[in-house]
């Protein structure tokens, strides 16, 4: 059953007689995702007496993880002691977790009480694990088999627990639950039902620790074209595993933070942000913009009477910016986005930079050449030709140059390439742009006179 406006107005209705049971029919041939997107056409009232009827149908959990986390936070705070009790009890471990880490402390340590002693300390160990890790991100329910047992009964165990969860990899683990090795379900259907697991298995298994980001659990797993990698302790205990599913989630997040920081914006900035949040979190970037701007216009000041003998320079001081603006944020695009997906264990960073420079000298001979003969034919200047030539060339070399060096640069100091290259790269080009373009003029006026 899809979502559309016709029954999402049967739903508004039935939502005001509360868990009725034609209510509960609709809701239950619908999917978690249509679910989800349902609660940004109700209002409050209704969003919790949706979150009642789902608990009915056990769905509010698989519902609930797929709203955005701004919007989850702010339902979760106006549901009522009952339903956030049952939401919590009734969730796998990681979702329990992940509603917790959405509150406030001191409710979440309320509602961490009233769970039974052996889900308090798995969720509690969800919640000890840093923000962005793999054991934020994993799943507990894995299908493991002893190495001890024959094909056989590995295949009868596999054709049981199927029923109830899907099956990635076959993982083989010891009486102390400690990784040992990794089957595949082709060699274990197709091996004699007598053969032992341990004769299948392979022994050297890649897997990551919970503390491991979760950004470096997703070039594993890409690397290797894994569907899921465990997740081990130091003793090698078996905890979970991360999925191909939840890859895919910390890629699009990367993504988002890497463009929201190249645009000076907090990943908690969306279209749904109140008009308050979003004005908080760019008017730092603006006032820092603010200075690098003025910082450029100083350079220009000291040019003045160079400005004022050759007037036609302003009209042209924009060009030599912009096209280094541009070839700086092609290199810094192709660089960022090369240390972000391991490309540079295939090259080395000395050559990737000379690579770049190259390419912005080509860059900037070719557009200033052009830029020269435009200008010539348009203003009639032989001088301010020459200048905008060489100023082409010089700013682009230097464009493509921050442009690959200020990432690389972050990236050894252990600092985000992504947050902060496009502010430093642009301030240099502008600044460098605006000096050489200018400063070529003034010397060239001083050799005329």
């Amino acid at each position: 059953m899809k979502l559309n406006s016709a029954n999402i107005s049967i739903i508004r209705r039935l939502l005001v007689g509360r868990k009725s049971r034609p209510l509960l029919s609709i809701l239950g041939r619908l999917e978690p995702a249509d679910l989800a997107t349902l609660f940004r056409q109700l209002n409050s009232r209704e969003a919790r007496f949706l979150v009642d009827a789902l608990l009915s149908i056990d769905k509010v959990s698989e519902t609930l993880v797929l709203i955005p986390e701004q919007r989850l936070e702010k339902l979760l705070s106006k549901l009522d002691e009952r339903m956030l009790r049952s939401l919590i009890v009734y969730s796998s471990d990681e979702d329990a977790a992940y509603f917790l880490s959405l509150m406030e402390v001191g409710e979440q340590q309320r509602l961490l009480e009233i769970l039974e002693a052996p889900k308090r300390q798995r969720v509690q160990l969800f919640l000890d694990y840093p923000e962005g890790s793999a054991g934020r991100s994993m799943m507990t329910k894995i299908f493991s088999l002893k190495p001890t047992m024959t094909a056989a009964e590995g295949i009868e165990q596999l054709r049981w627990a199927a029923q109830e969860e899907s099956i990635y990899y076959i993982y083989c683990v010891n009486g102390e639950n400690r990784l040992v090795g990794v089957a595949s379900l082709r060699v274990l259907a197709t091996a004699p039902a007598d053969t032992l697991v341990e004769k299948l298995m392979k022994r050297e298994v890649v897997s990551v620790h919970p503390e491991t980001p979760a950004d470096e659990v997703a070039r594993i797993v890409s690397h290797y074209d894994f569907i899921a990698v465990p997740v081990v302790d130091e003793k090698n205990t078996l905890l979970g595993i991360v999925t191909v599913d939840d890859v895919l989630d910390i890629i699009q997040e990367e993504a988002t933070a890497d463009i929201y920081a190249r645009a000076g914006l907090q990943e908690d900035d969306r279209i749904y942000t109140p008009a308050m949040g979003s004005i908080k979190n760019r008017i730092p970037w603006m006032l820092l913009n603010l200075v690098l701007a003025a910082m450029a216009s100083s350079v220009i000041s000291l040019f003045e009477q160079t400005m004022s003998q050759l007037i036609i320079l302003a009209s042209l001081k924009n060009i030599v910016a912009g096209i280094g603006g541009n070839t700086a944020i092609q290199t810094l695009t192709v660089v960022t986005r090369g240390l972000a997906t391991g490309d540079f264990n295939f090259i080395s960073q000395a050559r990737v930079i000379l690579k770049e420079c190259t390419v912005g000298l080509v860059i900037g001979g070719a557009t200033g050449l052009c830029a020269g003969i435009m200008t010539y034919f348009w203003k009639g200047s032989l001088l301010v030709s020459v200048v905008i030539v060489i100023s082409l060339l010089l700013n682009s070399l230097v464009a493509a140059a921050a442009g690959a060096l200020i990432p690389i640069g972050l990236k050894k100091w252990n600092l985000d390439p992504a947050v902060g290259s496009g502010v430093l790269v642009t301030m240099i080009t502008d600044i460098f742009g605006f000096f050489c373009f200018l400063g070529t003029a003034t010397i060239g006026l001083h050799l005329l006179h």
